[in-house]
């Protein structure tokens, strides 16, 4: 067996010098390697095979100055070596054939059932030069299958029992527990050998992985939860009860009988692993595999610390100076130290290390993240103390690792080198700007100030869009869990939408009551081994930004009082993107894009529809544009004002039907009921908006007030003409009539000509019989048209524009089949 630790270029393993054969002239077209100069001949050069027994027909030979190099890519014909490639390990039963092996003999080649040589290179009988860096111990096959390592490791540092279970668990293994009597033999001889270190005095030499701390009496495998199935208690043991619920190895009188002890932290002892061999570790955070491995074996120890081989040119190991090093094998001179010092003086999981060199980009002496871990890459994360937990558990608001690393550095945005937040990201779309989409909840109108001109209202603000310039890690299903930071949020470009018509120029706003979070929908990459921390990378790309706040916004509207209190209102929100041109960003809206949670019915409002569409303004800004459809609730206007004033009315025009000389009863129930209806108006006039136009409820005012006074006009009229020729009151026209019918039926001759007289009162009888007649008309004609005016009003430009496409929703492009409404709302 011959090994090679190469320090020079010059260091070339094996070799082979086998017996000299004709071979054909070189021929560098038909070579599938480069030797190291042109009398130097390997011969591989593809020679044409038997299909059916496999062999050669046209066989070759290595000449005899050629050389082999296990490891090297050598590559140029000249011979040009990297040491950085030369093999480094051991190498044993070397041999080379003429022909393919067929799978039977490799199967039972492999598994040492049969050992044939080759017939180009025997082992048995080649020769062999080695490197002066190597050294060359030679043992036959079956010495090396019958080989087989133990799987125990023994840390001489003494640890608590939970960092004990926690260490063999980063190496890839369990605290040692023998399970036969066998087992219990053979690990109490390697504890006796470190004796001199753990068990001073007779103390305890390592832990059992054996606890009952779950069920006193019940004792379990710490790594499984098993029943243990195999007990050595000493004499009187288990005697701890309750307090001693962990177990360890004794020695000297004890002989390795096991004794329950203490768990606390205070009780310390050394540690034997079991260890599932080879173990094989994988260093993350090396972003320059030139220098140093990636991957790397435990290959014993070094100064009685494990000792870490690199597969190529790097190691680990623990220097007298009680340092862990990492270390470029061929320049020495090329290492990083352990910069901190945790509980476990071990270089498995997540530590610091300072670069003795210029390092990722980085200054000499600048320390860098350095992951050495045994978990498996794109399932598992490696907790900061070396253990493995399912990589699907990270950032899930539970901790599972022990040193709860696992809910630590869980933003999960990743900005790249050079990102602004002043530019928007470019479009999914080439050429075309980025769509933001805006999804609005009204959840309340708090008040409707028709007087001042303003509304207020409590809405939920939604945009969501992409950007594929960021990356996002440890996304979860729940949308709820990825949620980045306003101080994160910060660092991001974000939209701005400037409530256009509302007061003190309000905006969208990322502070703590802002709420960003991520939708995942894409698949992530491939773990990246450069990175120290393993993580779930998602692009921004397939995966959407969201954010939402509530805000409470006044916005002014043009209310119109033409119909008060029977009109409809057009009240706008216009919602305009911040900062970047349409060129560049457009808004747009999600299905409806705005909708009302709140009740219908207001106190003074009915909310009768609301919509949103697009608005185009001459300034380069994209602008969305919600249009609420309101409509005032005129029950209360009419029961406290319209039906009082009829009233009020017909009470004056009832006065008609008083006697026509009862002026006096006439003319104080009229100028009451006048001063009634002026007091109501100028009550009511008072809560109203001063407007240059006349208001409905001003026109039918005013019009009951012109009845009133007109009737009170006429009853002055009638009392006007009403002439007193004595105190004593004259008879009625009707009783002139009866009067003059009874005489005719007493047969009396006497002529009446007074009854063709013109009577004193006729004058303001027909007055009365005429004024009454007109305003009653007059009242009724105004009455049926002020009413239809109201109920049937003129349909306005705005709730034209209302009434059309009323449905029209649209549709997010991208993610149509992935995102539902359900979702944004």
């Amino acid at each position: 067996m011959s090994t090679c630790r190469p320090k020079t270029p010059e260091c070339q393993l094996a070799a082979l010098r086998p017996q000299k054969v004709n071979l054909p002239p070189y021929d560098p077209r038909r070579s599938t390697c480069r030797p190291k100069t042109p009398e130097g001949q390997l011969a591989a050069l593809r020679p044409q095979k038997d299909s059916r027994s496999g062999v050669f027909l046209n066989k070759t030979f290595l000449d005899v100055d050629g050389t082999i190099v296990l490891g090297q890519d050598q590559d140029a014909p000249l011979g040009v070596f990297d040491a950085a490639q030369s093999f480094s390990g051991a190498v044993t039963d070397v041999n080379l054939w003429s022909r393919a092996l067929a799978d039977a003999e490799m199967a039972d080649i492999t598994s040492c059932h049969t050992r044939p040589p080759g017939d180009i290179i025997a082992w048995d009988t080649a020769k062999f030069d080695i490197g002066e860096d190597s050294s060359q111990r030679m043992m036959s096959v079956r010495e090396t299958c019958d080989i087989f390592p133990l799987p125990y490791i023994m840390f001489t540092d003494k640890l608590q029992f939970s960092d004990a279970a926690g260490l063999c668990t980063a190496f890839g293994g369990e605290m040692t527990t023998p399970r036969t009597s066998q087992q219990q033999q053979m690990v109490y001889r390697l504890a006796q050998q470190t004796s001199g270190t753990c068990a001073k005095e007779g103390g305890a030499l390592m832990w059992l992985g054996i606890t009952d701390e779950g069920s006193e009496g019940t004792w379990r495998y710490h790594h499984t939860q098993e029943n243990v199935t195999y007990v050595n208690w000493a004499e009187g043991q288990p005697n701890g009860k309750t307090y001693e619920n962990c177990a360890v190895i004794k020695g000297q009188t004890f002989k390795g009988r096991w004794v329950d002890q203490l768990c606390r932290r205070s009780f310390k002892v050394c540690t034997l692993c079991t260890l599932a061999t080879p173990v094989l570790l994988r260093l993350r955070g090396i972003c320059d595999a030139t220098l140093y491995d990636d991957r790397f074996v435990l290959a014993g120890s070094r100064n009685s610390k494990p000792y870490f081989r690199g597969y190529y040119n790097s190691h680990i190991f623990y220097t007298n100076e009680g340092k862990w090093i990492l270390q470029n094998i061929i320049n020495n001179n090329t290492f990083a130290y352990l910069e901190d010092n945790s509980s476990v003086d071990y270089p498995v999981g997540r530590h610091e290390w300072r670069f003795s060199h210029g390092f990722c980009r980085e200054g000499q002496h600048v320390v860098h993240s350095l992951t050495l871990t045994q978990c498996i890459t794109n399932k598992q994360f490696t907790c900061d103390d070396g253990t493995c937990i399912p990589i699907n558990q990270v950032c899930d608001r539970r901790t599972q690792c022990r040193d709860k690393s696992d809910e630590t550095e869980c933003s999960p945005v990743q900005l790249p080198r050079g990102y602004q937040t002043t530019l928007p990201p470019p479009s999914l779309r080439q050429d075309h700007p980025l769509p933001v989409y805006l999804n609005i909840t009204l959840s309340s109108f708090s008040s409707i100030s028709a007087i001042n001109n303003r509304f207020t209202v409590q809405l939920m603000v939604r945009m969501i869009w992409f950007d594929q310039r960021v990356r996002f890690i440890h996304l979860r299903r729940d949308r709820q869990l990825n949620i980045i930071l306003p101080s994160e949020a910060e660092t991001m470009w974000v939209p701005v939408v400037d409530f256009l018509n509302a007061d003190s120029n309000q905006h969208t706003l990322v502070d703590d009551d802002c709420k960003v979070t991520v939708e995942r929908h894409g698949q992530p990459n491939e773990d990246d081994i450069e990175k120290s921390r393993e993580a779930r990378v998602y692009e921004g790309r397939d995966n959407y930004i969201r954010m939402s706040r509530k805000y409470t916004v006044v916005f002014k509207c043009l209310f119109n009082f033409l119909y008060y209190p029977f009109n409809t209102d057009y009240c706008t929100m216009v919602f305009r993107m911040n900062r970047n041109t349409q060129k560049y960003v457009i808004l747009q809206k999600y299905g409806p894009g705005i909708r009302y949670q709140g009740k219908d019915k207001l106190a003074e409002y009915h909310i009768s529809g609301i919509k949103m569409s697009r608005v185009v303004t001459a300034e380069p800004y994209s602008s969305l544009q919600a249009l609420v459809e309101m409509k005032r609730r005129y029950a209360t206007q009419v029961v406290t004002i319209f039906i009082p004033t009829t009233l009020i009315n017909v009470i004056s025009f009832s006065t008609f039907l008083f006697k026509w000389f009862d002026f006096q009863n006439r003319i104080m129930v009229s100028l009451t009921a006048l001063l009634v209806l002026s007091t109501i108006f100028s009550q009511i006039s008072d809560n109203l908006p001063k407007t240059s136009y006349f208001k409905m409820i001003d026109i039918w005012f005013f019009s009951s007030i012109v009845f009133a006074f007109l009737t009170i006009l006429v009853h002055t009229l009638v009392e006007c003409n009403h002439h007193y020729g004595s105190p004593k009151v004259s008879p009625s026209p009707t009783t002139i009539l009866e009067m003059v019918h009874l005489n005719e039926a007493e047969g009396s001759e006497k002529t009446v000509t007074n009854v063709n007289e013109r009577h004193p009162h006729s004058r303001p009888i027909l007055i009365n019989k005429i004024g009454y007649r007109i305003i009653i008309t007059m009242y009724a004609i105004f009455f049926v048209v002020f009413w239809s005016a109201v109920l049937f009003q003129k349909t306005s430009d705005d709730a034209k524009e209302f009434a059309v496409n009323k449905t029209e929703t649209v549709e997010y492009p991208v993610l149509v089949n992935t995102l539902s409404e359900n979702l944004l709302l």
